[in-house]
């Protein structure tokens, strides 16, 4: 066991503590975990040290002049200590030198004192080699397994079809980035399962079981091929019927045989039972057969009778599932529609939605010579309050801003997106087109009136420009005439100051 620390600052009394504590940490726990890395981290003054088992140094890190120790560079210390919150993450898949492996790291911060930050993380290094070769080879005959994280990108850790691309990007390699075509409606699916549920995705080849690893970002996927599936199915009920007719014809030609006057008319009915059972939907009425009959042919009608049930037990077993899947695959189809026209950050609708919305009002204002009006609503100065803020705070600013102008649009009909970055969109109708301004510049006070601090902005807290267009005779112009007015009136909104709406001068 070793310990690195920067040698250019001399350890205080506090340095020396936290030395002292992972050594303990270390030695502890390092022992329970057999065939692995065992690693505590800690904050320290210039930039961090380690106290771990066995391991090149110079092989899995860098050094560099008086900043030492650069672990910052590393995936689980950026986001172990990047972050306020002490949940358990992975990281990508990477090559770890001490150990002449890929593997994982599962890490875990302490709980962040007041002002946000973490003191110690610990951290478990997972040889993945074996997971694979468990993963390789699921319980099922003819299935396959991948598994993935729940990313945006679906970042692959295990495929079996891709795995020199994965290693070689070292585990960037995504379901995306390797255009995965047949498993994208997986990333879809594995936003909506919940833990200890499983949900089930047909695509034209497999039906593919989801499911999410507890406590982990992971998402495991069991193939199993459509084309094992259907032909045991129809093999088994092929064996059925065809067992059923020879069983029927073995008899029916002995009991001719042996009295053939006293069965004729049983059998008859048999017969057309046998020929209703195959070509009616309807469920064998029973009632006609020779079942209280004694001998071979009451027998015979009372095998044929259970044979019937079961065999029409199973039609309608065939029939339910089949039901329940289309079903299910119409509200899959639904969910994914609605997933299409939606923004994922702010829950609003997204530039695909607006597109097809102002087609459709335009050509209906075309129609009935009624009144569109278009808004282009900009957040003022967003790209500072990123810088400033941070990427996290400002998808909370977009969200507020959402939701605000979503509450002022509460008109059947009318439809707020997100256009695109800081800019929303907003299509009203309306028969009163002398209002617009007056609604735009309520609409602007009530987002002034949400007090977000917005240090870089010259009226310090978040405000919007707003620029507005509408129309009264649609057939003279276009959509894009209409947006492009109003994103006029826009630029025009930004260079009188910002924080106000323009309407755009129309004389249609």
């Amino acid at each position: 066991m070793s310990a690195t620390y920067a040698p250019d600052i001399p350890p205080n009394d506090d340095i020396k503590a936290r030395f002292t504590l992972s050594y303990i940490l270390s030695h502890k726990y390092g022992s329970t975990t057999k065939g692995r890395l065992f690693n505590f981290y800690g904050v320290i003054p210039e930039k961090g040290f380690p106290i771990y088992q066995d391991a090149d140094i110079a092989k899995a890190f860098t050094y560099s002049g008086p900043e030492a120790l650069k672990l910052d560079t590393y995936e689980f210390y950026y986001r172990g200590f990047g972050s306020p919150d002490h949940n358990t993450f992975f990281t990508r898949m990477y090559w770890d030198y001490s150990n002449n492996a890929w593997m994982t790291t599962v890490a875990t911060p302490d709980i962040a004192d007041a002002s946000g930050k973490h003191r110690i993380l610990a951290c478990v290094d997972v040889l993945l080699d074996e997971l694979m070769r468990r993963i390789a080879h699921p319980a099922i005959q003819g299935a396959h397994s991948t598994l993935f994280l729940d990313d945006s990108e679906g970042t692959l850790i295990y495929h079996p079809d891709f795995m020199d691309a994965i290693k070689k990007s070292e585990g960037h390699a995504s379901i995306k980035s390797l255009k995965i075509e047949n498993d994208y409606p997986l990333l879809a699916a594995s936003k909506t399962v919940a833990l200890g549920k499983v949900a089930l995705v047909d695509t034209k080849d497999d039906i593919i079981a989801v499911g999410r690893i507890p406590e982990t970002p992971g998402i495991l996927t069991i193939h199993y091929p459509r084309a094992l599936m259907q032909p045991a199915v129809l093999q088994n009920l092929a064996i059925v019927i065809a067992l059923g007719f020879l069983t029927l014809l073995v008899e029916i030609f002995i009991i001719r045989s042996i009295l053939q006057n006293q069965v004729a008319i049983p059998l008859s009915r048999l017969i057309r039972a046998t020929k209703l059972l195959g070509s009616s939907k309807d469920r064998l009425d029973t009632s006609d057969l020779p079942t209280q009959s004694q001998g071979e042919v009451g027998e015979l009608a009372r095998d044929f009778s259970l044979m019937a049930k079961n065999i029409q037990d199973v039609h309608e077993q065939l029939e339910i599932k089949v039901h329940e899947r289309t079903v299910a695959l119409e509200a899959a189809n639904q969910k994914l529609m609605a997933l299409s026209e939606t923004d994922q950050l702010t829950g609003i609708a997204n530039r695909r939605c607006f597109d097809k919305v102002l087609a459709s009002e335009w050509r209906r204002a075309q129609r009935t010579s009624s009144c569109l009006m278009l808004a282009m609503i900009d957040v003022d100065w967003f790209k500072k309050y990123n810088d400033h803020y941070g990427h996290q705070a400002g998808d909370d600013c977009l969200r507020s801003v959402a939701q605000t102008i979503a509450a002022h649009t509460n008109r059947a009909g009318d439809l707020v997106a997100r256009y695109g970055g800081e800019e929303f969109a907003l299509i009203i109708t309306t028969t009163n087109p002398e209002n617009t301004l007056t609604f735009a510049q309520r609409l602007c006070e009530a987002l002034e009136k949400l007090n977000l601090p917005h240090a870089m902005s010259e009226f310090g807290h978040v405000t919007v420009s707003i620029g507005i267009a509408y129309t009264t005779n649609a057939k003279d112009t276009s959509a894009e005439d209409l947006l492009r007015k109003a994103d006029e009136a826009l630029y025009s909104a930004k260079e009188q100051g910002r924080n106000q709406a323009v309407l755009y001068a129309t004389t249609s």
